[in-house]
């Protein structure tokens, strides 16, 4: 199929089938996978994930990198810092743990288990503060924590991408050299955000003067793919540097309402609908390597990890022990960072398509089992309150 035909099938099937699964309760990215399913091998295979697909993938995940970082308010999350800290090292350090011991149990290299580790540590912040928001829960001392935690696991996961990165890199590294590159994400990262905010800021107001009112637009989009650049140059994956730009370009972006939602719009209904529908080109479904061993053993993992290391986690700030187990359901969806991360292994090299499958379905799993799951905990909360006033 024609390339340019190609792109607007993907598009135009992602967005219909994106749109089901918002009227559903869901995230579009469940519809948009689906529609690279149907159209890859799995189903028709009218598309094949080729040079321009993978490009087209790459600046979604740049997009959406760059959008995750501009979103997060460091200053909001400081006030919550405490229990946000005590509780994302719960929810990433055992789901971390799980996965290395699901990796040895299935025998995969130390590549494989390390992806494994980082891949079940995640946690999609957008996913987890929708449906905060959806149920009007956000501003609660739940919703504060399942943000807070959320946030840190994105900074320590789009970390540990650099990692992993370096790994796919040179497979033979020895451990000092794979850690150098994350070691230089850190400083970069940690500069950039103590001293970039303040020359970014006034950079951007130079850029309001210009005559073309299009040119912090223009600017923002730059800053992301030029630090997405350097940062591979590094050795590094374009996320890193497109997670960075976000940060710290995030709270000039923030004052521009209009620009902020010109640049979601653009990430989410347009580039990142690419990343999303591409994962469903990559490999085949079959009914045997869905009800895999490996499959179900990824998602029992994935849903015990983040409930107990969530609940543990927050359990000594929380008023009861309903509120920490909640705390701990919130953390369970895995969306794009988890997707991202898997991306990068598999065109690597590092994961095969048992594996890839495993996780992919472990991120619809839990991305459907959140929402169900929260509305069902927060009501029995409601219900309790109504009893406990009669």
């Amino acid at each position: 199929m024609d390339i340019v035909l190609s792109l607007i099938v993907i598009l135009i099937l992602a967005k219909v089938l994106g749109e089901v699964a918002e009227r559903l309760g869901y995230p579009s990215m469940i519809g948009e996978i689906f529609a690279g399913i149907i159209l890859g091998p799995t189903i028709l295979g009218l598309v094949q994930f080729d040079d321009t697909i993978s490009l087209f993938a790459d600046l979604g995940i740049i997009a959406l990198l760059f959008i995750s970082g501009a979103e997060i308010n460091l200053r909001a999350f400081s006030r919550t810092k405490k229990v946000s800290s005590a509780t994302a090292v719960g929810g990433i350090a055992l789901p971390f743990v799980l996965g290395v011991l699901v990796a040895i149990l299935f025998s995969m290299t130390p590549e494989q288990t390390l992806f494994m580790g980082i891949v079940l540590s995640a946690t999609s912040i957008g996913i987890a503060v929708r449906t905060l928001i959806d149920m009007k829960r956000l501003n609660t001392p739940v919703g504060y924590t399942i943000v807070g935690a959320a946030i840190i696991d994105d900074i320590v996961g789009i970390m540990l991408l650099a990692v992993l990165s370096s790994a796919a890199i040179d497979p033979q590294a020895d451990l000092l050299t794979t850690m150098v590159p994350m070691i230089i994400g850190l400083v970069l990262l940690g500069v950039l955000i103590v001293f970039g905010r303040d020359l970014v800021a006034r950079f951007y107001q130079i850029t309001r003067q210009a005559k073309t009112h299009e040119m912090p637009y223009a600017v923002a989009i730059l800053m992301g793919l030029a630090l997405a650049a350097i940062t591979h140059m590094l050795g590094l994956h374009y996320a890193i540097g497109a997670f960075v730009a976000g940060l710290v370009i995030g709270p000039q972006l923030q004052k521009n309402v209009h620009l902020m939602e010109s640049l979601t719009d653009f990430a989410f209904g347009f580039m990142a609908t690419f990343f999303f529908a591409s994962l469903g080109l990559l490999f085949a479904i079959s009914l045997d390597n869905v009800l895999s061993a490996l499959v179900l053993a990824v998602v029992l993992v994935a849903l015990i990890g983040k409930v107990a290391g969530g609940y543990v986690g927050s359990l000594k700030f929380m008023s009861s022990r309903r509120e920490a187990l909640l705390v701990g359901v919130g953390l369970c969806p895995r969306g794009e960072m988890a997707l991202i991360i898997t991306n990068v292994a598999f065109l690597n090299g590092i994961i095969g398509e048992g594996i890839f499958t495993a996780v992919t379905v472990m991120v619809i799993v839990t991305i459907l089992f959140t929402p169900t799951a929260l509305k069902r905990g927060f009501g029995g909360m409601k219900e309790k309150e109504v009893h406990s006033e009669t």
